[in-house]
């Protein structure tokens, strides 16, 4: 063999594009050097990546995500697989995911330092089919803001602490079990059949923000809630079974989502014997479901429920109730309160409620509503049971309006609501969403008629004289069809005011008839387009690039392929250093305020092409946007664990990682970014940084001391920080997309730190002396549009210096500032309206009101285990009672914030947020610690006092720095 052959095929070996050897399992076909489509054919031929040996599987599994392009196949042989990562997918069209079969290939996640199994965004066509995962320490499968998507044949299991699953005797499931099995939200078109899903701590199987759904002939059991729809539109659960869950099926609208659902269907479903105790976390909102419910409906609209068989649930059938008995004071002005234009005929009920779940005190004061109910029935249950709450004029005039200003009763062809099937439905309803403004109150005219009647059947509850009930065992004998509660509200005079009111178990009201609901309208199946994509490159074209590189310049042309080896990109002078001398103008720089990861030591470069610039955006553009970046920089930032003798000096320096992200253009003339991490090895000239797109851990040690002489310990001595990991994670690609990808940003894994804010600091460079960072990129024409004077530019605070958000240090406001900076830094880049966590409704964008959005008194969505058992993401004068603390706290997969990035808790910012939450969130009045800091109140599923009331202002980025430092507004009588 030649020697030019073997440099081939070494080149070939370790670059991105063909880093992945497929095992041999029944005939695997070779990769073909791994760049090129298997067989040698076209570069657009579709790929199979076959995963069989159970030794190499992770490896192989991570890169063929990574690598895998529109039309491919990633298919895992039969077996059991255990994975120490979470696998994700991010950007990808038309993937297919496939094993053997359910009962054929199993993948466990129990040491995962992941949260979720398989975590899918933004991947339109999806199919994941014949597979188990199991033992997530948070969420099965994840689908996030992804169109077309089908999950066939897959199962979402969590074992028992005695290793049992849900088939063997004795199995029980405990609340430490992953939130969600599967889990699609934010997406539409998406078709879930003949799936599984056991011993989920929330929901088994769960639709959240979604329109356009179909559920069918699935089963659930052992979860908190068998099946739930959150804010769907145009969802059907049909032909499914739900038993031995604490609910079976759960139709929910909840507040401060990013849109409200209507017009589902439950049909031909079993749901019995969910007499399971409830073992979600406290402080969950399913946490508050009923032990033996069928079915319950919360706030949803026109909603039709037929031909099912519920039968043999304890505590009741169905139960259809208002978000007044979760929360009278809930100020979102989006949202409806009232189930209204609920259709139920055609069901067979049997035997439900003959054992009536009992308060529970860890549950709270919401346990003690199926006893009230039974109370006011005369000591029995029902098969059926409405709240009996119906709206009534409120006085607001001004109709909601659209970001444009026309109001959403007008047409507005550039804002057209699509997916909620227009801007308003045929009663008159506006369906408004988290883009539109919040209005300045509940708009409810459009419900009412002459005299101000609520018009019917529209907005009624409608029940057939179809549905049949049959009561066959003795503690089932007078269990009634129908109730109206009458318990409209949890607001303590209400309260008492609805129960001197009797119970009322008339049909003759009820019997109406609603219109069919519209079918969902499935773009599938997807039909992939492998030519659309970008094509893989050729080894040979790979290799050339990368190795034609001038020594003291950088290989520009190497940065449009995934070189195996750092040095290959010519990024610095020393090849072995990454830390300082950078080639090719590129400016080393510093943020104000960093992302923890483990007390590394972060040296970071941005090398811009000669001849560009970046131009400066600040948080007006968009809160999250940095300074846009031509194609062609990179953002070079390596990791590293430095020991230091008393006095500073440098004694040796564990470099581990360092991390590129190279914003390229694809063939269509868009740009992306892509994130790639090279693993340092060996020592001194002989080092190397070789590229490992399945990433890896280390054992690291520390001692030094911070950089910043302005951080110090509280007698005033520079901060020292000491300690050690054994599990220090360099992030496999894919999971650069996971914080760095969001619709807020550019495509791929665009930068997060290199804000204007963020930026605007002095530093010191060789021959220029100390010089704000703004001002010397634009000294050097590299940054094009910054103001006059950059120093005079809002500045983001040092988190960890007092006095640097330019308030007097430690006092509230210089506190508040300097978490808020920390949280931006380290959360928001999720935790904002377009982020991958906005599902959870708690958005911490920098320039948002502190208010309900922001965790004040907010129960937790979707936050599973991760609640720890606490009610509300923050309590003002409370931290121990707060989630959040807790999360950026912890350590563990499935609980810690963020979910990645760390293995060890930063103590310093866990203290600060503390202090912030104990002595500068304002403390809620007498009324609302009953709610808030007692941990009250019925609490089904998010109860905001008037705490919040007083923080209820716009969550739209303000536009003075005023509006951003303001903390306390006056407390609203």
């Amino acid at each position: 063999m030649s020697v030019g052959s073997l440099r081939r095929l070494r080149a070939a070996a370790l670059s991105s594009v063909v880093l992945l050897l497929l095992s041999a399992c029944g005939g695997a076909n070779s990769p073909g050097g791994g760049s090129g489509p298997d067989g040698g054919g076209s570069a657009v031929a579709p790929r199979t990546y076959r995963l069989c040996d159970p030794a190499t599987v992770t490896r192989d599994a991570l890169i063929a995500f990574f690598d895998a392009r529109e039309g491919d196949t990633i298919q895992f042989c039969a077996g059991r697989f255990d994975l120490p990562t979470g696998l994700i997918l991010n950007g990808k069209r038309g993937i297919t995911i496939k094993g053997a079969g359910r009962n054929q290939t199993f993948l466990s996640f129990k040491n995962s330092d992941s949260a979720e199994g398989i975590n899918a965004s933004h991947a339109d066509g999806l199919v994941i089919q014949g597979l188990t995962v199991e033992d997530t320490p948070g969420n099965g499968i994840r689908i996030y803001r992804s169109q077309s998507v089908t999950l066939r044949d897959v199962r979402a299991r969590w074992r028992d602490a005695a290793g049992r699953d849900e088939t063997q005797a004795g199995f029980t499931p405990a609340f430490q079990n992953g939130a969600y099995g599967l889990y699609p939200v934010e997406s539409r078109h998406v078709l879930m059949e003949d799936c599984e899903a056991h011993g989920a701590s929330d929901a088994g199987i769960y639709v959240g923000q979604t329109s356009d759904v179909i559920v069918r002939r699935c089963l659930a059991t052992y979860n908190v809630a068998g099946y739930e729809f959150e804010n769907t539109f145009r969802a059907v659960f049909e032909d499914n079974v739900a038993t031995k869950n604490v609910g079976g099926f759960l139709v929910f609208d909840l507040p401060d989502l990013r849109q409200y659902g209507a017009k589902n269907v439950v049909r031909r479903n079993r749901s019995f014997a969910n007499n399971t105790d409830n073992f979600a976390p406290v402080g969950n909102i399913v946490g508050l479901v009923p032990r033996g419910t069928g079915m319950l409906i919360l706030a949803s609209d026109q909603l039709e429920i037929y031909d099912n068989d519920i039968h043999d649930n304890d505590t009741l059938g169905i139960a259809v109730i208002n978000y007044g008995l979760a929360d009278p004071n809930q100020p979102d002005p989006r949202y409806d309160f009232y189930p209204e234009g609920i259709e139920i005929h055609g069901n067979r009920f049997r035997d439900n409620g003959g054992n009536v779940q009992l308060p529970d005190p860890e549950r709270g004061e919401a346990s003690v509503l199926p006893l009230l109910l039974k109370l006011k029935n005369l000591g029995f249950s029902a098969h059926i049971v409405w709240d009996g709450a119906e709206d009534a004029p409120n006085g607001c005039t001004q109709i909601p309006r659209d970001a444009d200003g026309v109001a959403l009763t007008q047409p507005n062809p550039a804002r057209d609501h699509e997916e909620q099937g227009g801007r308003t439905d045929e009663r008159g309803r506006p369906s408004l969403t988290r883009e539109d403004p919040s209005p300045p109150c509940k708009w409810n005219a459009w419900k009412f008629g002459p005299g101000s009647a609520l018009k019917h059947p529209e907005n009624s509850v409608c029940i057939a004289e179809d549905n049949t009930y049959e009561n066959t065992q003795l503690t089932t004998l007078l269990t009634t069809p129908f109730m109206r509660a009458n318990i409209t509200s949890s607001d303590p005079v209400q309260l008492v005011l609805d129960l001197l009111k009797p119970a009322s178990g008339d049909l003759t009201p009820h019997r109406c008839d609603l219109p069919a609901r519209p079918t969902p309208t499935l773009a599938l199946p997807y039909v992939p387009d492998p030519s659309s994509g970008e094509a893989r490159p050729d080894p040979d074209e790979v290799e050339q690039a990368c190795e034609s590189g001038t020594p003291g310049e950088v290989n520009r042309a190497a940065l449009a392929y995934d070189c195996p080896r750092l040095d290959q990109y010519g990024l610095f002078a020393d090849a072995a250093d990454p830390t300082k001398n950078p080639n090719g103008g590129g400016v080393h720089y510093e943020l104000n305020t960093q992302l923890f990861s483990d007390y590394s030591t972060k040296y970071r470069f941005v090398f811009i092409p000669p001849g560009q610039s970046a131009t400066y955006r600040d948080h007006t553009a968009r809160v999250t946007a940095t300074l846009d970046f031509p194609v062609g920089t990179v953002i070079a930032k390596t990791f590293s664990f430095r020991k230091e003798n008393a006095s500073g000096t440098l004694l040796s320096e564990n470099v581990v990682e360092t991390r590129l992200l190279i914003k390229r253009q694809k063939a269509d003339g868009t740009s992306h970014w892509v994130g790639l991490p090279y693993v340092w090895s060996g020592s001194g000239a002989a080092r190397v940084a070789e590229l490992r797109i399945e990433g890896g851990t280390a054992s690291v040690e520390f001692d030094y001391q911070d950089p910043d002489p302005g951080v110090k310990n509280g007698d005033g001595s520079r901060k020292r920080y000491t300690g050690a990991t054994a599990a220090y994670r360099v992030p496999a690609a894919l999971n650069c997309l996971s914080c760095h990808a969001g619709d807020d940003r550019e495509a791929g894994s665009a930068p997060i730190g290199p804000k204007a804010r963020n930026l605007n600091r002095d530093n010191t460079y060789a021959g220029v002396g100390s010089i704000n960072q703004l001002q010397h990129l634009k000294n050097l024409g590299l940054l094009a549009g910054l103001p006059a004077d950059a120093a005079s530019i809002e500045r983001s605070p040092r988190w960890n210096v007092p006095g640097s958000s330019g308030e007097l240090p430690d006092s509230a406001a210089d506190v508040h500032l300097r978490v808020r900076a920390y949280l931006e830094t380290n959360c928001m880049h999720c935790h904002n309206p377009a982020g991958g966590a906005s599902n959870s409704g708690l958005l911490l964008d920098a320039y948002r009101t502190v208010n309900v959005q922001y965790g004040i008194c907010k129960k937790p969505v979707a936050a599973g285990r991760g609640s720890g058992g606490k009610s509300y993401d923050l309590v003002p004068a409370d931290a121990d009672a707060s989630i959040l603390p807790l999360r950026v706290a912890s350590t563990e997969a499935g609980v810690k914030m963020p979910p990645m990035a760390r293995s060890l808790a930063h103590g310093e910012a866990v203290n600060l947020i503390a202090t912030w939450v104990d002595t500068v969130l304002p403390t809620p009045d007498t009324e609302d610690e009953q709610v808030c800091m007692g941990g009250g109140g019925i609490g089904l599923p998010l109860s905001v006092t008037d705490v919040a009331k007083a923080y209820a202002q716009s969550g739209a980025a303000p536009t003075s720095e005023d509006q951003r430092r303001a903390i306390t507004v006056p407390l609203l009588p």
